[in-house]
């Protein structure tokens, strides 16, 4: 048996109003959280300075060969520098940089926007620009002014993924090779984190006789 309501059983509808809240929107810091840290994820490996297109020098080598066999038909290495280098050039520090990093690790007067140690290189900080003078490069394969994927091979075709593998040894001998080539027989200091730790502990192991110092972090 149907029961139906009085009012229907008379043609008369019933509408009512939602009632209006007062409620506030509540707060999620967590996912808020996670939803920024995938915007700077999305926006590029170094989200404030992912747009280095100036302010560093090259040095290029001629060919260069990889451990695992592959060639360069030559090799081009962006680096930045800050103090100077004394006379006897024993006070230089190299720094070696993490998977995505640019060589732009301070600011300088040819590229002004804040680097990514910019507190700790400087006159008077943990790597003191009045005493040391600080070389950071841009590992090759890096794409930040070094030879990598997006570089043209000798064909004129960009290397793409033809681009030789890469290893630490590789991307610290032509680092060395840019050493040379600025006269430094010896480091002051290798110093890195993450992925430059490993290149600072793979300076020591391969040129044990040109590093004064090692500073490796989270390697």
């Amino acid at each position: 048996r149907v029961v139906v309501p009085r009012m229907l059983s008379q043609g008369l509808l019933l509408h009512t109003q939602p009632a209006k809240h007062n409620n506030q929107p509540m707060d999620f810091p967590c996912i808020d959280k996670l939803e920024t840290r995938q915007r700077d994820l999305l926006s590029g490996p170094e989200p404030t300075y992912d747009k280095i297109v100036t302010g560093y020098k090259t040095y290029t080598h001629p060919q260069f060969t990889c451990d695992h066999g592959g060639q360069l038909s030559q090799m081009r290495i962006a680096y930045e520098t800050w103090g100077q280098l004394n006379a006897q050039k024993s006070n230089a520090i190299l720094i070696h940089t993490g998977l995505s990093g640019s060589s732009h690790a301070r600011s300088h007067e040819l590229n002004k926007s804040a680097g990514w140690w910019e507190k700790f290189i400087g006159p008077g900080l943990a790597i003191d620009t009045d005493k040391f003078f600080v070389i950071c490069t841009n590992v090759i394969g890096g794409c930040y002014g070094s030879t990598g994927p997006s570089s043209f091979d000798e064909s004129g075709a960009r290397y793409a993924t033809s681009f030789p593998l890469l290893t630490i040894n590789d991307m610290v001998r032509a680092q060395f090779h840019l050493l040379d080539h600025l006269g430094i027989g010896k480091l002051h200091a290798s110093v890195g984190a993450s992925m430059g730790g490993m290149q600072s502990l793979c300076a020591a192991a391969l040129h044990s006789e040109r590093v004064g110092r090692l500073v490796t972090i989270s390697a």
